[in-house]
């Protein structure tokens, strides 16, 4: 059933205060096309949105977001889980969630809203998409860049990646455990626990907090 004028227009109301205005329109026009029931959520530390497929209990697509992401990656993290919709579609459950099929509905997502995302964000995107499969770092690089669009320099979290071997410090989502940078793996750093002297692997984008040495 299509939505009337009232639906429609609480919809965009509700995405202009969370997405960049030059994308509603469009985000507006995708969820009513596609009847996408959407949910803005509290803080997340897990995952920042989801997609569910129609099941007995809910026979729509529906789609979370957090609430508390900038506008520009709110709309980057909407594109992500529209993407897992249109590939959904396609293909039903027949391929991997992030695979080959995923990404070429992203990539084409991303180059259809590449307008409305800020100047700077642009060439990246253009790098990410060039080719399938995706850049894994350069996405980072523009998830990282949207996230803080618009925060002051001090709010910016530091990262894993930021620190060097012989670091010590704690996560910020965990920080009752204290660890030591030993080596870069790729993408996640070789830590060990000092109490514990276990060995662990560490994302290089998790946020942590530098413990001071005395």
């Amino acid at each position: 059933m299509a939505a009337d004028n009232e639906s429609i227009a609480r919809l965009n109301e509700t995405l202009s205060k969370y997405a960049p205005t030059s994308a509603i329109a469009r985000l507006s026009d995708h969820i009513v096309r596609r009847g996408i029931h959407i949910r803005i959520t509290s803080h997340r530390s897990s995952k920042y949105g989801d997609y569910r497929c129609p099941a007995p209990s809910h026979p729509y697509h529906a789609i979370s977001v957090n609430g508390n992401l900038t506008p520009e990656f709110f709309l980057l993290v909407m594109l992500h889980e529209l993407a897992h919709l249109e590939t959904y579609v396609l293909f039903y459950r027949s391929v991997q969630p992030h695979g080959h099929e995923w990404q070429r509905q992203y990539r084409d997502l991303l180059l259809d809203y590449r307008d409305c995302f800020p100047l700077e964000a642009q060439p990246l995107i253009d790098r990410y998409t060039r080719r399938i499969p995706l850049h894994g770092p350069t996405g980072k690089s523009l998830d990282r860049l949207l996230q803080n669009l618009g925060a002051p320099v001090e709010a910016k979290p530091t990262l894993l990646n930021d620190l060097s071997a012989g670091s010590v410090f704690r996560l910020a989502n965990r920080p009752q455990r204290v660890f030591v940078c030993i080596e870069k793996r790729r993408t996640r750093w070789l830590c060990r626990e000092l109490r514990s002297y276990v060995l662990v692997t560490i994302s290089g984008d998790a946020p942590v907090i530098i413990e001071k040495q005395s």
